[in-house]
């Protein structure tokens, strides 16, 4: 039987399983599922030992979209039963709906495996940091630390936990209810669009549209922002120690915009809401 299935698996060994079953790495496991699987259904087939997911995770190579989300529900599954932090490389959807536990992302695990000590096999990427993206999607619970930039998405819909970034792309937060992130350099454009909760600390600026649509929540940026900051939002609090770009505010409906300065057009076609210089408050 080894033989036969020797150098097809993508160099996965056979991984028993506490209750008696084995799969035959990653690719085993992903070809039990359906093509837009759920996380549980990824549950179902997925080993009970999170020792063991953690070996499948740091053995696999994911391929596309769907492989990469169904790693990330591994991860947050793995990190849920484990005692101890789960560490591993950054890899899109890392996190994917955790609802406990602790995830850290780093270079070092891509060579010195897990906190239980397996080695990573195929996961390594040359010592060199990847800029994921989807990291911690729709978790409601947990913690997610990045040391390093993470990618576009970071913390998309996320109902709770909380999430800690070097810096961020496109999206952060995006339709976020609930939990806390917090970036410590700088974030792209389109910051927490749609947010309906949640609390959020960019240490560095942030670029245009960031709270576009907002609903509810707070941001607290610690430099400056782009364009159109606060874009039709109907509620909430952006709160900047910097200057805000041109039209801030526009259109707006509800909450509260507060910055040391404002480039022209602040408050234009504003409907309801506050916008405040600090040498005002």
């Amino acid at each position: 039987m080894d033989e036969a299935y020797r150098g097809k698996v993508r160099g996965e060994k056979r991984l028993q399983e506490k209750r008696g079953d084995f799969i035959l790495g990653f690719e085993d496991l992903a070809k039990r599922l359906k093509e837009r699987p759920k996380r549980e259904e990824v549950e179902a087939v997925a080993p009970k030992d999170p020792e063991t997911i953690s070996a499948v995770l740091l053995s696999s190579s994911p391929r596309g979209r769907r492989e990469e989300m169904i790693w990330g529900y591994l991860s947050g599954l793995a990190a849920e039963g484990l005692s101890s932090p789960l560490v591993i490389p950054p890899r899109n959807y890392a996190g994917l709906e955790m609802r406990r536990g602790t995830i850290i992302l780093e270079v070092a695990a891509a060579s010195t495996g897990s906190k239980a000590g397996l080695s990573s096999g195929s996961a390594g990427v040359g010592g060199s940091w990847v800029r994921a993206h989807h990291l911690g999607e729709r978790i409601s619970g947990g913690r997610l630390v990045v040391r390093g930039p993470a990618g576009d998405y970071l913390g998309q819909e996320m109902k709770g936990g909380g999430i800690m970034a070097g810096s961020c792309g496109d999206y952060a937060f995006r339709n976020m209810r609930g939990g806390w992130g917090v970036v410590r350099g700088d974030a792209g454009n389109y910051l927490a669009v749609g947010n309906q909760g949640g609390r959020i600390a960019v240490k560095g600026r942030a670029g245009s549209r960031a709270g576009w649509l907002m609903r509810s929540g707070r941001i607290r940026v610690g430099r400056d922002c782009g364009e159109y900051l606060g874009l039709m939002m109907s509620g909430g609090q952006i709160s900047l120690a910097g200057r805000a770009g041109a039209r801030a505010g526009w259109r707006m409906k509800g909450g509260l915009i507060e910055a040391a300065g404002y480039g022209p057009e602040a408050g234009a076609e504003r409907i309801g809401g506050r916008i405040l210089q600090r040498e005002d408050l």
